[in-house]
């Protein structure tokens, strides 16, 4: 998931690069989606894979570049996004394009399904990152009133 704050405050979702494939290939994609962007860092829950998501980066081709950050989830996915939602709810968030499948885990998911929300969860950390959080005191959050 790509995403950005613009200097307005507003968050844009700019790219879903999500898949499904061997650690190798999305080990690439990620590096090749951080330097087509030129992103200022890769975020990756350590939850259950631990060290897995960096390793792996660091394994592909010019991924020892890759500033990296480390997440751990402590509250349920559900919680985790209570926050972004409100900055969807306030339209503090954009979609510049389409991302169907995206949306549809936006619109569809419970936290009483059975299946993951991986694109969601995705994109949560992500605004997570850049938008929610202590780092944006009470000069942004006066901002967004």
């Amino acid at each position: 998931m790509i995403a950005g704050v613009a200097y307005n405050g507003h968050g844009y979702v700019l790219s879903d690069d999500s898949l499904q494939a061997a650690p190798s290939v999305w080990g690439r994609t990620v590096v090749d989606a951080y330097n087509k962007w030129s992103a200022d860092r890769v975020v990756g829950e350590a939850n259950y894979g631990g060290d897995m998501v960096e390793n792996t980066i660091r394994a592909v081709e010019g991924g020892y570049t890759v500033a990296y950050k480390t997440v751990t989830a402590t509250r349920g996915k559900k919680r985790r996004a209570e926050p972004v939602s409100a900055l969807y709810e306030r339209g503090l968030v954009h979609h510049v394009g389409t991302f169907a499948t995206l949306e549809d885990e936006m619109c569809t998911w419970t936290e009483d399904e059975n299946w993951s929300p991986n694109r969601l969860d995705a994109l949560v950390w992500a605004l997570t990152e850049l938008m929610v959080g202590p780092q944006y005191g009470p000069a942004t959050a006066s901002r967004y009133a």
